[in-house]
């Protein structure tokens, strides 16, 4: 039976200058990705779309994984996990302005 997982976050509850924060949540590729983003508004709305992301992969799968193990890169622009053991989730990722969303749909 396919499982869903929804998440939201304040992009302003993303503290850029808490690296522990960040280091929590993003997986070292995520990481490398985000040192890129020149726009400090643009950074803040890419951790916290991974945040909401992996809120929702917990969700929907019920599995206890550390946030900065999940690698999400993308497929033809759409968001995917790299994880092989993750395969079976397929996620989407949106934000606007003050929020981000995700949806993680495990089947």
């Amino acid at each position: 039976m396919a499982q869903i997982g929804t998440d939201i976050v304040q992009v302003n509850r993303v503290d850029l200058t808490n690296e522990n924060l960040i280091k929590r949540i993003l997986h070292d590729d995520e990481f490398v990705y985000l040192e890129q983003i020149q726009d400090i508004e643009a950074k803040k709305q890419f951790v916290a779309g991974r945040w909401a992301a992996k809120e929702a992969i917990f969700k929907a799968t019920n599995k206890n994984i550390a946030p900065n193990k999940i690698s999400i890169g993308y497929l033809n622009n759409k968001p995917v996990i790299l994880n092989e053991e993750l395969k079976s989730i397929v996620i989407s990722i949106s934000h606007e302005k003050e929020y981000a969303i995700a949806v993680a749909l495990y089947l």
